[in-house]
């Protein structure tokens, strides 16, 4: 078997990735990309721009395999950015790699999933696999709610923070078997965050220990998270337990109370054997709840709940999920955190427009799906009067004419009081 924990002196014995990551494969994932478009990731510790890379597209491309192809590369660190949460005092963390790192990270998922070099799929998992996502394994979960009475929610907590990384890496050597991409995947999952003065507390306050954990926000991540747990899913299936999983959510079904009592013992002590744990069972607060027949059971944002009107379970997007989606608008899209991140009002405009449009399509089809719509637009014209309002002033829109209104794209805020439906 591979050293799981190989250094660079062993690494020497591994082929280059020359092929695996040619220039022509690179510019594939290029294309492919977010980075392509006129919507692109962010930039990282680096300060370079996608609009920036695509100038000298070619030459970069080229310089970038040539060192793949000499062992000269090595990821950089990654960049942190905290998003303040209303009501709270931890920040929503995203970890961005500079550009050319995330371009080698998803040349390396299109080659690891094309080839199915990992083997991680499976009919319980649903999040970050290729043809599946949030719709199939809301889908898949109403399915069995129907047939199941009882359930059990519960989550990994903190789980991409606390994925041990030898065993993340002694998994890749072990499924790759030699391949010239596993110096690189290792490199990958050692990757940390750049710290400062600023980052330092900030990151302390979120939990985020060097040495431990996937860092989210790299492509790569949620296929080794998967990784990480293929003996956890295929233990359900010898135990023969239903179970959908996407990523950290995880939602059981059982005939009985009993049963499912039993499923949280069983879920507890496979993690344990990762050092991964799940929250004790508790109340309405708790992550980990045992849901009795016909109650309604909140799993991807989405309520399951039973319907008289329609003798089964639907999908509801619900209340809390609304105004959750609402805040999380109006935190990454103020006019404080664009400045931050020296966002352009038109380019802000057209990621949070594209941000609702997203929301949209996860969720059409849900009960309530008219009330999501309604009132995720109005959220979006209520982030745009407030981005005016802090450029030109407190007020400045009541000097605005309808027409004008319209025209800036904010037309009218009101919306409809009643936002009930018949179950």
């Amino acid at each position: 078997m591979l050293d799981p924990t190989p250094g660079r002196t062993e690494f020497q014995h591994y082929p280059k990735p020359a092929k695996i990551l040619s220039k022509k494969n690179l510019f594939a994932a290029w294309r492919d990309s977010r980075d392509a478009t006129s919507n692109p990731g962010r930039p990282g510790v680096d300060g370079l721009t996608a609009e920036q890379f695509s100038h000298r597209l070619e030459d970069r491309l080229a310089a970038l395999a040539a060192d793949l192809r000499s062992g000269r590369y090595h990821p950089s660190k990654l960049r942190a950015i905290f998003i303040p949460k209303q009501h709270s005092d931890k920040d929503r963390l995203i970890c961005i790699p500079v550009i050319r790192d995330r371009l080698v990270q998803r040349a390396i998922v299109d080659y690891l999933v094309t080839k199915d070099k990992l083997s991680i799929e499976n009919e319980f998992s649903y999040g970050f696999v290729r043809g599946r996502g949030t719709a199939h394994a809301i889908a898949r979960a109403l399915e069995l709610r129907q047939k199941y009475e009882w359930c059990l929610k519960t989550d990994i907590e903190a789980f991409f923070d606390r994925i041990p990384r030898r065993e993340a890496k002694h998994r890749v050597s072990a499924a790759l078997r030699g391949s010239s991409i596993t110096p690189l995947v290792h490199s990958f999952v050692d990757c940390e965050i750049k710290a400062t003065k600023y980052t330092r507390p900030k990151l302390k306050k979120q939990g985020i220990v060097p040495g431990v954990g996937l860092r989210q926000g790299m492509p790569l991540s949620p296929l080794l998270a998967n990784l990480v747990l293929k003996d956890f899913d295929a233990s359900f299936r010898a135990a023969q337990i239903e179970m959908v999983r996407y990523a950290d959510d995880l939602l059981l079904f059982f005939h009985s109370k009993a049963l499912a009592e039993d499923g949280f013992d069983f879920v507890r002590s496979q993690l344990r054997n990762q050092g991964l744990t799940i929250p004790d069972l508790g109340g309405e607060g708790s992550k980990s709840q045992i849901v009795a027949p016909k109650q309604a059971v909140t799993f991807l944002g989405l309520e399951l709940l039973y319907a008289d009107a329609v003798g089964g379970y639907v999908k509801r997007v619900g209340r809390k999920q609304i105004a959750k989606i609402q805040q999380k608008l109006e935190e990454e899209f103020s006019f404080d955190n664009l400045r931050k991140e020296r966002v352009g009002f038109q380019q802000a405009s057209i990621g949070l427009w594209r941000t609702i449009s997203s929301y949209l399509n996860i969720y059409r089809g849900t009960y309530d799906f008219p009330t999501l719509d309604s009132e995720l637009r109005h959220a979006g014209r209520r982030v745009l009067a407030n981005m005016f309002e802090d450029v030109f002033g407190a007020g400045v829109l009541n000097r605005v004419t309808p027409e004008g209104r319209e025209f800036l794209g904010l037309g009218s805020l009101d919306v409809p009081d009643d936002n009930g439906l018949d179950l």
